[in-house]
C-alpha cells in the first residue's frame, strides 16, 4: 500500500470513535472498505444511542507493542488481515524470523469435509492468567493466520467460525526463536442448542428425560417469513394453533411459558394478544418443551414451555439489516448488529458490549376474517430486542435487557359493516426491561444467576360508536352490536435466580426462587344496539298483524254505527308497531329498549396477585459402568399465590336500579381475596437402550398461577332461563369472582432413535388432567375474550417427530415432519367455574363428559435443500382437522359436526452469493429470499359458528421478496469441543 493511502485512512479513521485498520490490517478492495466503513457508522450509533457521544480517547488505539512486550499482534477487522500472514502463507516466501526470546504461531484453519481453507475464522490466542493477553486474528480468503514475538509460557489458541464447532488447544512455548506450525480443521455445526457437543454428531439427547424440539438459527430464518413467533411454536409437535391467534397445547388455549436467556418472562395480558415477547429476528435457537418438566419449570403457564436464546454479542463491529416486500400489501425491516465499546483488547471498554436486533413490519394480512371478501385487516408491529453487556472477568457478567414489543392491528369485517361505519383495532403491548448478573464460581458451586424484570403487559380495544348491521355471530351469545372501549394493563415486578453445583460430574443440582408482583387494572365500556333482525322483522310483523286486526275492527264498527266502540279501538290501539326496532339501543342487562347502558366506572376492575416460587433438583447421570446408560431427574418445588380482586360496588348499583330486578347477594361485589400453594413433585428418567436409542418418562404435579385481569361485563338480569336469572344463591350468572389456580397430573413417555448421523425420529405419548384449568371466554360477539377457568378438563395424545438434518457441510437435503394427535374432554357442567358464577351443574354422573371444541390433529411436513451454489430452499405443508361447526342446523340446514380440514403450503427459496462476489462488487447484497404463504391459496372457512370466534376464513395466498447486507463478521454462537471425557457419550 502507498503511504499517501495510509495517511488517508488516519485522517478517515480519526472522524469515527476508533481508529481504522492498522497498516496491516488494510484491504482495498471495494467491500473491504464498505464493510469497515458501515460497520463503524453503525456501531457508532449504537454507542451514541446509549450513551451519548463518549470521549474520542476512550477508544484510541494504542500501539501494537504494549507493556508486556507483544508486538505485531494482529488486529482483527471484518475483511483485512495482516501482512505477516501473507508472506506467511503457502507461497514459499521465508518466514520471519522472531527476535531473540521470542516465539510465532502460525497455520492455516481449513474446512474439515472439504479441506479447503476458510475466511473470516476467528482465530484467539491467550495467556491463562493474563486477561491482558488477549491476542486476535481473522483469517482472509487463504485462511492464513500468524501472531510474532510471543513470549515464553502456556498459551491457548482457540479457532472458531460462523456455523462450525471452534478448536481449542494448549501451546508451550520455550521462547528460542522457535516457530510453530498449527493446523485447525473445523466440523460443521447446527445451534449449539441443537446438538450435544461431542466428537460425533449427536442429534440425540439421552440426558434430557422431557420431550423437547429442538430449532436452530437457520430454522428460524428460513421457516415461513421468518418473523413470527407463534408460528416456529406450532411447527413442534404438541402444539397447533386454532383459527384466531391463538395457541393449542394439549387442550389448554395460551399456556406457554417463555423463557429467554434463562430468565422466565411473566405471562402477558391478556386473551387474543397479537404482540410477540421476542421476535424471532432476535433469536440464535430455540427449544420447546412439552412435558417432562424439572422443577425449574413454572411461574406461569405450563402447556409448553419455549426456551429462547438470543443473538450473541461479538465484539467486533457487525452489522445485519434486511427487508421483505411483497403482495398483497406487506413489508418489513429486520436487523441486527453488535459491537464492543473498543476494539483494543487489553481496554476496560472492550468488555463492554452492545447487541440490538429486532423487526418492524407491517401488513394487510393479519387476522382469520369473519367473510370471503373482507375490508380493514392491516396490521403494524415493532420489535426490538437490546443487551447491554459489561463482563470485567471471565467469571462475572452484568447484562441490562430491554424489549419493546407493540402491535397495531385492525380487525377485519364485512364490506357491509365498514360501509355502516363500524370498525374496530386493538393495541397491544409487551415491553420489558431486564437486569442480569451471571457468576462462575472457582470452588464450592458452578454458577449463580439472578434475574429482575419490570414489564408493562397491555391491550387496548376501539371500536367505533356506530350500529354494525353484520355482526359476526357467536354461538350462544346474543346478536348484539356492541361499540366498544376496552383495557387492559399489566404492571409487573419479578426477581429470580438459582444456583448450580456439580458433584462429582454425576449430581447436577438446582435450587433457585422467582418471585412476582402484578398489580392489574382493567376497563369495560360499551353500547349495545339489537343486532336481532329476524327477531325483529318477527316481533313487528306480530305487531302488525295485530294492528291490521284492530284496524278491521275499527271498519265493522263504523259500518254498524258504533261510534263509541270505533273511538276507543281508535284511542287504544293493542300494541306498539315497532316493539324491537333494528338497530335500536338496547340494555344490556335487559336485552330490550331503555335501561342503563355499560358505561362510565361500572366497567372498572382492579387487581393484584403475589406469586412466590422455590425450587430443588437433582439430576443424577452416573459415570460408571452400565449404569451410564442411566439418567434419574427429580425435583420438588413450591408455588404459592395470593390474589386480590378489587370491589365492583358501581355494577351492582347499576343492576338494583333496574325495575323488576330480584334481590340479589352483594358479596360478590365486594373486595375478595384468594390464597392457593402447592408442593410439586417432578420426577423422570431416561435409558439408553442402545447406543442411538433413547426412552424416556415423567410425572409431574402442576401449579399453574391464575390471572387477575379479566373484564367486568354486563349480563342479563331478568327472567329465568339459563345465563338470565338468579341462582339459587342470589348471584346472578355472570357475576365476576376470583379464580383459583390450575392444578394437574401429567404423564409423559417417549422413545427417541438416531439413525446414522443425520436422521431422528421421536414418538411421545401423553395423559394430561387439569382442574380449574384455563380456557377463555368471548366478551359478547367481539374478539375480545376474558380468561376463565373450567372444572376439569383430560386430554391424552401422541405426539412424533422425525428430522434429516442437513450433511456436514451443510449442503443436500434436509427436512422434518410434526405430527400432533390429541383428544381433550371438559369434565362435569362444561360450563366455566372461576372468573363467572354459573349454574349448578346440570343433574347426571358428575364423570360426564363433553368433546372440546378445538383441533383433534396437526400435521406439518418440511422439506428443504441447499446446493454448493447456495441456493436453498424450504417446503413446509400444514394440515389441519376442523373445528365443531356449531351453527344451528335449523337456520343453515344440516352440516357436518365438524368443520372441513384445512392444508396450507407455504415455500421459502434463497440465494446467497459466494464471498468473491460479495468481495468484487461492493453493495451487492448477502442474502435474497422469496416467500410464499398459502400457495394453494385455499379460501375455506376454518371455523363455523363457534362460540368463541364465530365464523373465520383462511387468509389468501400472499408473495414476500427479501434481501439483506451484511457489515462485518457474521453473528454466531461459538462452541468449543469439550476435552475428551468432559461430556457424556452415548453408549
Amino acid at each position: 500500500m502507498s503511504k499517501g493511502y495510509a495517511s488517508k485512512r488516519v485522517l478517515f479513521s480519526s472522524t469515527f470513535l476508533w481508529p481504522g485498520p492498522t497498516r496491516q490490517d488494510r484491504d482495498c478492495s471495494p467491500h473491504g472498505m464498505r464493510a469497515w466503513t458501515l460497520a463503524r457508522c453503525v456501531s457508532a450509533i449504537l454507542i451514541i444511542s446509549f450513551f451519548g457521544i463518549l470521549p474520542q480517547s476512550c477508544f484510541a488505539e494504542e500501539n501494537q507493542k504494549g507493556s508486556n512486550g507483544i508486538s505485531g499482534a494482529p488486529s482483527s477487522k471484518s475483511g483485512f488481515s495482516s501482512s505477516s500472514s501473507s508472506s506467511s502463507s503457502s507461497t514459499g516466501t521465508k518466514k520471519n524470523v522472531p527476535p531473540p526470546g521470542r516465539s510465532v504461531v502460525q497455520g492455516k484453519v481449513t474446512d474439515l469435509a472439504t479441506g479447503k481453507p476458510m475466511a473470516e475464522a476467528v482465530v484467539v490466542l491467550t495467556r491463562p492468567g493474563s486477561p491482558e493477553k488477549h491476542l486476535k486474528f481473522e483469517t482472509e480468503f487463504d485462511g492464513v493466520f500468524k501472531f510474532e514475538a510471543l513470549e515464553a509460557g502456556e498459551w491457548t489458541l482457540t479457532v472458531s467460525a460462523p456455523h462450525k464447532f471452534s478448536s481449542s488447544q494448549k501451546l508451550k512455548l520455550t521462547g528460542q526463536n522457535t516457530t510453530y506450525e498449527v493446523t485447525a480443521q473445523l466440523e460443521d455445526q447446527e445451534a449449539v442448542d441443537v446438538l450435544r457437543v461431542t466428537g460425533k454428531r449427536t442429534l440425540i439427547h439421552p440426558e434430557k428425560i422431557g420431550s423437547e424440539t429442538n430449532l436452530d438459527n437457520k430454522f428460524i430464518y428460513q421457516y415461513k417469513s421468518g418473523n413470527d413467533l407463534k408460528e416456529l411454536i406450532t411447527s413442534t409437535p404438541g402444539v397447533m394453533n386454532d383459527s384466531f391467534g391463538n395457541i393449542i397445547s394439549r387442550g389448554e388455549h395460551n399456556s406457554i411459558n417463555y423463557e429467554i436467556d434463562g430468565a422466565v418472562i411473566p405471562e402477558a395480558a391478556g386473551i387474543l394478544q397479537q404482540s410477540q415477547p421476542i421476535s424471532p429476528r432476535s433469536l440464535q435457537s430455540m427449544k420447546v418443551d412439552i412435558g417432562g418438566y424439572e422443577a425449574s419449570d413454572g411461574g406461569g403457564p405450563l402447556g409448553a414451555v419455549a426456551h429462547m436464546t438470543s443473538l450473541p454479542i461479538m465484539d467486533k463491529p457487525n452489522f445485519n439489516i434486511g427487508q421483505q416486500m411483497g403482495g398483497p400489501l406487506a413489508g418489513s425491516i429486520y436487523y441486527n448488529g453488535s459491537t464492543a465499546f473498543s476494539q483494543r483488547a487489553k481496554s476496560n471498554w472492550n468488555k463492554l458490549r452492545v447487541e440490538s436486533s429486532g423487526s418492524f413490519r407491517g401488513s394487510s394480512y393479519r387476522l382469520a376474517p369473519p367473510v370471503k371478501n373482507y375490508v380493514n385487516n392491516n396490521g403494524a408491529d415493532i420489535s426490538s430486542f437490546t443487551k447491554l453487556e459489561y463482563r470485567p472477568s471471565s467469571s462475572n457478567t452484568f447484562r441490562v435487557v430491554g424489549a419493546l414489543n407493540e402491535t397495531f392491528t385492525q380487525i377485519p369485517t364485512s364490506i357491509g359493516t365498514r360501509a355502516a361505519g363500524f370498525h374496530a383495532k386493538q393495541h397491544d403491548g409487551q415491553d420489558y426491561v431486564m437486569a442480569s448478573y451471571i457468576h462462575r464460581f472457582q470452588k464450592i458451586f458452578d454458577e449463580l444467576n439472578i434475574h429482575i424484570i419490570n414489564a408493562l403487559y397491555y391491550e387496548k380495544f376501539r371500536t367505533s360508536i356506530a350500529f354494525d348491521p353484520y355482526v359476526n355471530f357467536n354461538n350462544g351469545q346474543p346478536l348484539l352490536s356492541i361499540a366498544t372501549r376496552a383495557t387492559r394493563k399489566n404492571y409487573v415486578f419479578s426477581a429470580q435466580g438459582n444456583l448450580l453445583k456439580t458433584v462429582r460430574r454425576e449430581h447436577h443440582l438446582k435450587l433457585g426462587f422467582l418471585s412476582e408482583f402484578r398489580p392489574v387494572h382493567t376497563n369495560f365500556n360499551a353500547i349495545y344496539y339489537n343486532a336481532d333482525a329476524l327477531s325483529s322483522f318477527q316481533q313487528q310483523a306480530a305487531a302488525q298483524g295485530q294492528l291490521d286486526l284492530n284496524n278491521q275492527a275499527i271498519l265493522s264498527a263504523n259500518s254498524i254505527g258504533d261510534i263509541d266502540t270505533a273511538n276507543a279501538l281508535l284511542s287504544n290501539p293493542p300494541i306498539n308497531g315497532n316493539p324491537f326496532p333494528f338497530g335500536a339501543l338496547v340494555s344490556p342487562f335487559t336485552g330490550q329498549p331503555g335501561g342503563p347502558q355499560f358505561l362510565g366506572p361500572v366497567g372498572n376492575f382492579t387487581g393484584m396477585r403475589y406469586l412466590q416460587s422455590a425450587f430443588f433438583q437433582d439430576r443424577y447421570t452416573p459415570q460408571k459402568g452400565f449404569w451410564r446408560r442411566l439418567t434419574l431427574d427429580g425435583g420438588v418445588r413450591f408455588d404459592m399465590q395470593r390474589s386480590f380482586y378489587g370491589n365492583t360496588l358501581p355494577l351492582a348499583s347499576t343492576i338494583a336500579s333496574i325495575p323488576g330486578v330480584q334481590p340479589f347477594s352483594l358479596q360478590p361485589y365486594l373486595a375478595q381475596s384468594k390464597t392457593d400453594a402447592q408442593v410439586s413433585g417432578r420426577y423422570g428418567a431416561s435409558f439408553v437402550v442402545r447406543r442411538n436409542t433413547v426412552i424416556r418418562g415423567s410425572y409431574s404435579d402442576l401449579f399453574m398461577p391464575n390471572p387477575v385481569d379479566l373484564f367486568v361485563t354486563p349480563y342479563q338480569v331478568l327472567g329465568t332461563g339459563a345465563n338470565n336469572g338468579v341462582n339459587a344463591y342470589g348471584v346472578f350468572d355472570g357475576t365476576p369472582r376470583p379464580l383459583h389456580a390450575t392444578r394437574g397430573q401429567l404423564v409423559d413417555t417417549s422413545i427417541e432413535t438416531q439413525i446414522g448421523p443425520r436422521f431422528s425420529t421421536r414418538t411421545n405419548f401423553f395423559y394430561k388432567y387439569l382442574t380449574n384449568f384455563g380456557d377463555s371466554g368471548v366478551v359478547g360477539n367481539l374478539p375480545l375474550y376474558n380468561r376463565l377457568t373450567n372444572s376439569a378438563q383430560d386430554a391424552y395424545g401422541v405426539e412424533t417427530r422425525m428430522d434429516l438434518k442437513s450433511a456436514k457441510d451443510g449442503y443436500g437435503f434436509n427436512g422434518f415432519i410434526s405430527n400432533t394427535i390429541q383428544v381433550a374432554y371438559l369434565r362435569e357442567s362444561k360450563l366455566p367455574t372461576g372468573g363467572f358464577f354459573t349454574n349448578p351443574a346440570p343433574p347426571g354422573d358428575p364423570g360426564m363428559k363433553f368433546p372440546d371444541h378445538d383441533r383433534r390433529m396437526s400435521t406439518i411436513v418440511g422439506c428443504g435443500y441447499k446446493n454448493r451454489q447456495n441456493v436453498w430452499a424450504l417446503l413446509t405443508v400444514q394440515t389441519l382437522s376442523g373445528l365443531q361447526d356449531e351453527r344451528d342446523p335449523n337456520v343453515g340446514g344440516p352440516h357436518n359436526a365438524r368443520t372441513p380440514f384445512v392444508t396450507n403450503m407455504s415455500l421459502s427459496l434463497g440465494y446467497q452469493p459466494k464471498a468473491y462476489l460479495l468481495k468484487k462488487m461492493a453493495y451487492l447484497p448477502n442474502s435474497f429470499d422469496v416467500r410464499i404463504e398459502n400457495m394453494l391459496n385455499q379460501r375455506v372457512a376454518v371455523n363455523l359458528g363457534s362460540p368463541f370466534q364465530g365464523t373465520r376464513f383462511n387468509l389468501p395466498i400472499r408473495v414476500l421478496a427479501g434481501c439483506s447486507w451484511q457489515l462485518g463478521p457474521a453473528e454466531t454462537k461459538l462452541s468449543a469441543k469439550p476435552a475428551p471425557g468432559s461430556i457424556r457419550q452415548a453408549i
